[in-house]
Formats: structure tokens, C-alpha cells, sequence
């Protein structure tokens, strides 16, 4: 279902972004908000994440040729999700939870003073680096 959901993607109408490196994402941009909070709703359950409705998305950059989005859920939840430039390849989601505490665990153990880095959406507003 996810594979077919990402290819649905890059057959709608691609905006074009410079930010986006790739037309999953471009797609994703083209998107109403709301298509883009339905979809992205899909795409969590479709992958066994906790969501009862995405509320809110957010690109928060590309690293090497993956996207990466955050995506905050009414009941709370909030993930990260890198999406490749492949439409049918598979997606990488981890909570914002298990990314800050991976965060400061491998900060912790470099001896690094650094602050832990979860996502960046919040409910209410986002937060800035």
C-alpha cells in the first residue's frame, strides 16, 4: 500500500521546490495542506505508526538523496519520516521520541555538552533550530 501511495505521489501534479531534492517530495509540496495531512495520515498507519490523524507536516531539510519530513498527529504523536527518491522504494519513520532520546544517548556517550535534537514540530507552533 505504501509503495503504491508514493507512486500515486509522483503521478499527481509536481510543484516544483528548490528545496526538495526529489520528486516524492515535489509532490508532496503540490499538495493542499489537507491532501497533504490525509496522505501523510496513510502513509504513518500504512506503516504501523500510533496516528489517529496527521494535523500538521513539515519539510525539515534533505540529507544525502532522502527527504526528510516531520509529520504531528492529533493524538500527539509526531515522526519523522526520510523518503527516498524512488517512489516505490520504502520509506524510514521514527517517532520524535526515539529521536531525541537516540540523540542524547549517542551525545552522551561522545562526551559532547551539545543539546539532543529531536524534530522541530510542536503542537501549537514550530520550534526553530
Amino acid at each position: 500500500m505504501t509503495r503504491l501511495l508514493l507512486t500515486f505521489l509522483v503521478c499527481a501534479v509536481t510543484a516544483s521546490q528548490a528545496a526538495a531534492q526529489n520528486n516524492v517530495s515535489q509532490t508532496l509540496f503540490g499538495l493542499s495542506e489537507d491532501q497533504r495531512n490525509e496522505t501523510f495520515t496513510r502513509l504513518l498507519q500504512d506503516n504501523n505508526a500510533k496516528c489517529d490523524l496527521v494535523i500538521r507536516t513539515l519539510f525539515n531539510g534533505a540529507s544525502v538523496e532522502l527527504d526528510v519530513w516531520e509529520a504531528l498527529c492529533g493524538d500527539g504523536n509526531s515522526y519523522s519520516v526520510s523518503i527516498p527518491p524512488e517512489p516505490n522504494a520504502a520509506i524510514e519513520l521514527l517517532s520524535c521520541r526515539e529521536l531525541l532520546a537516540t540523540s542524547k544517548m549517542l551525545l552522551e556517550r561522545a562526551g559532547s555538552k551539545s543539546k539532543p535534537a529531536g524534530c522541530r514540530i510542536k503542537a501549537g507552533r514550530l520550534q526553530r533550530r
